[in-house]
């Protein structure tokens, strides 16, 4: 659909071939479908497509979640990439940007750039609570541009409890891109596509997921922002802080001055009247060559 790049990969494929066929088919797919605008708000542009059924994600066919829309959402951020990276980098923060997720923990490190996670999202509407299992792989492109990538596991780790219904991310991205003599700028690209199962899977499910979608990644962004803000301000207490330290030392060190000033004066006022007392006319020893 849309000239999105599709490939084949082996019955074994190694980790390597996953991870770049996961790539290949993200930036293919944001690059090369065809996209209906669905939303705008606050400057987030939102989009939906429908991927094809043959198609393979890191070696997994879409088959018949292809009747979910894949969703896409662009937006600015006040950061620089590399700020904006680290949010995603680890589990600290999650839950400031991502209001479903209300578990989270890796798995297994596959290596130094992929990971294994579980999450668990939260009863929403008529959708009983969900969990998930996914790959995440961290990618810097040719042009600088930074990516997490993201595609549904299965883990001994993790199996299908009664407490939730698996739900899988068969594809997702977050892509940081620089923007052009803008160093503290970033576009912002979120690509999603997900599986809900249980009654989503049906008729009505599918029209209630596919009517969210709108609304999900406009405030997912939102919340990235509100990281971004919430580091501004933790940078701008941290300076006043320092900035009072520093007031604090150098009132500190006037004080100091100061006493050793009246000090010195106090002592050569002494001198003074000691060696007029005894007659002779007053030496200032004000510096060590004697100067009178």
């Amino acid at each position: 659909q849309g000239g999105v790049m599709n490939f084949e990969l082996g019955p074994n494929p190694s980790l390597a071939e996953v991870n770049d066929d996961l790539v290949r088919v993200i930036v293919s797919v944001i690059d090369r479908c065809e996209w209906s605008q669905i939303s705008n708000a606050d400057g987030i542009s939102v989009f939906r497509t429908q991927l094809p059924a043959a198609l393979s994600i890191g070696g997994r066919v879409l088959g018949s979640a292809a009747k979910f829309y894949c969703v896409k959402a662009m937006g600015m951020l006040d950061a620089p990439p590399a700020q904006v990276y680290k949010y995603f980098l680890d589990n600290e923060r999650v839950h400031e940007y991502n209001e479903f997720c209300k578990q989270v923990r890796d798995l297994e490190f596959l290596d130094e750039n992929t990971k294994v996670t579980w999450s668990a999202s939260g009863r929403v509407g008529p959708f009983k609570e969900r969990d998930f299992v996914t790959r995440v792989h961290f990618r810097t492109l040719p042009d600088g541009t930074l990516l997490v990538a993201n595609r549904a596991e299965h883990h001994d780790l993790a199996p299908e409890t009664g407490q939730y219904l698996r739900m899988e991310i068969t594809l997702g991205a977050n892509m940081l891109k620089p923007v052009e003599g803008q160093p503290n700028k970033t576009l912002f690209t979120l690509l999603t596509h997900v599986n809900p199962g249980g009654i989503a899977e049906t008729r009505l499910g599918t029209m209630i997921m596919n009517s969210a979608a709108a609304a999900g990644p406009i405030k997912f962004i939102q919340s990235i922002r509100g990281c971004i803000q919430r580091d501004a301000d933790e940078a701008k207490k941290a300076g006043v802080a320092l900035t009072k330290v520093e007031e604090k030392e150098e009132e500190k060190q006037r004080s100091k001055d100061e006493e050793e000033q009246d000090e010195f004066d106090r002592l050569l006022q002494e001198q003074v009247v000691l060696e007029a007392s005894q007659g002779r006319s007053p030496m200032l020893n004000t510096c060590p060559a004697g100067v009178t």
